[in-house]
């Protein structure tokens, strides 16, 4: 059995926040709910708080966007590959639920049905006629053998281009930059030196372990490298309660903070 590992990294130093294991057959995005809820759950332990995620295109989803929104986060996620924000040489009519062709026949395309994939995805289905069609200049450009044009789009539109317009800013492009900058050394760190690359056990909570271990010594090794001035060492003792793997990091997360300092609202970013 293959798993994934979730990470969620704070952008002011680098500590890792969230941490999860996930099959390797779900999409990220998939886990992007649950990973969000750990992290804002270890940062609310804390006395912390999160306004904005950042994350790859593997991670978006209208149901992420939806969470994300319903969390109260801003998120910032390039919409996934097969996203069109426009259908050249048609525009959507809101009021009247259709398509509008602005060349050739001007025909209309109105909403047919909403359908549900083999894959679980649900589109909406807009149907032209072929009467409409089959005389139209640009027929062979527009629609070629088929009798009539077709557009399906996924039901979540609207928030693919409201993101889609979120990410022309400027603002959006440095924080994408920065995401690169935040999370891959992190990862890079896991893999070749916390041996992340592979996951020698079985079953999910196993793999949830293992991530958490990578994921203490990668934050106990950011305080141990951290300058202190005046400092003296203290050695103590203690016995660790039995908590639950949710839990788990938050201690974790809860210890770093508390030494390294981080901000008070961190920006989060995500990576597989």
């Amino acid at each position: 059995m293959n798993y994934h590992a979730q990470l969620s990294v704070d952008d002011g130093d680098h500590v890792i926040t969230g941490a999860m294991a996930q099959h390797a057959d779900l999409r990220d995005s998939q886990a992007m709910p649950a990973l969000v809820d750990h992290t804002l759950e270890n940062l609310k332990a804390n006395g912390m708080e999160m306004e904005q995620v950042v994350a790859d295109s593997g991670y978006s989803s209208g149901e992420a966007i939806k969470h994300c929104e319903v969390r109260g986060l801003e998120a910032y996620m390039p919409n996934f590959g097969k996203y069109k924000p426009e259908r050249k040489g048609f525009i959507y009519n809101k009021e009247h639920d259709r398509y509008e062709c602005q060349r050739g026949n001007r025909a209309q395309v109105p909403f047919k049905r909403q359908q549900t994939d083999a894959k679980g995805h649900v589109s909406r289905a807009f149907r032209g006629s072929s009467r409409d069609c089959k005389r139209c200049p640009l027929k062979q450009e527009c629609i070629g053998k088929s009798p009539y044009k077709v557009i399906t789009e996924s039901i979540d539109k609207p928030y693919y281009d409201a993101m889609h317009q979120r990410l022309k800013s400027r603002y959006a492009k440095w924080l994408m930059k920065r995401r690169g900058s935040t999370v891959e050394p992190v990862l890079g760190t896991l893999i070749n030196f916390t041996s992340m690359r592979r996951v020698n056990t079985r079953g999910l909570a196993g793999a949830n372990k293992h991530v958490l271990m990578a994921s203490l010594t990668y934050n106990l090794k950011k305080y141990m490298k951290k300058p202190w001035k005046n400092s003296r060492v203290i050695a103590l003792a203690m016995e660790l309660p039995k908590i639950g793997l949710r839990r788990g990091l938050s201690a974790i997360f809860g210890l770093t903070r508390g030494l390294i300092g981080l901000r008070n609202r961190p920006l989060m970013a995500f990576r597989p």
